[in-house]
């Protein structure tokens, strides 16, 4: 006689991974990483290496995947809604009062998910410069807030060009 084959055991299901993003003067917002890739991003900061301090400033734009055909107007536009959202950290492990933490996004819907919540380009463009801006104003180091400047700059550049012509 032989012996009975093992059992196959299915696999586990993959949990998607999740990431909480806040958004400036609402309550945060949970996606789906891969429902939300970044289609551009600026960053800039300090970071010595065994030092125990530094700074790190990222603004990213996270596109909606959209399965219907996209009406896209520019190559960084997908469709969907998008998100614009940065976070500035500034650390000093000897002295916690010099440690600061800002977040802010925006989402190019607030409370819809019908055709008024699809981002248009230039909605986009703009929610860059006002997360900008928003970052600005509360980043209390004077030296990093001039810095918001090359995140955004950077995150413009990361854009795919659109073609003219």
């Amino acid at each position: 006689m032989h012996a009975p084959l093992p059992k196959e055991v299915p696999p586990k299901p993959v949990e998607p991974k999740r990431r909480t993003i806040t958004l400036t003067n609402r309550a945060p917002i949970s996606i789906v990483e891969d429902d939300w890739p970044v289609i551009a991003q600026g960053q800039c900061g300090e970071e010595p290496e065994g030092a125990p301090f530094g700074w790190t400033l990222v603004i990213r734009v996270r596109s909606e995947k959209v399965v219907q055909h996209s009406t896209a107007i520019s190559p960084y536009y997908t469709g969907g809604r998008c998100i614009v959202h940065a976070k500035y950290s500034a650390w000093d492990e000897s002295n916690d009062y010099d440690g600061q933490t800002v977040r802010v996004g925006w989402l190019s819907s607030k409370y819809s998910n019908g055709p008024e919540a699809v981002a248009t380009a230039s909605q986009v463009e703009t929610a860059v410069i006002d997360i900008g801006n928003q970052l600005r104003e509360r980043i209390a180091n004077e030296r990093h807030r001039k810095a918001v400047t090359y995140a955004v700059d950077a995150c413009f550049a990361s854009m795919t060009p659109v073609k003219n012509g």
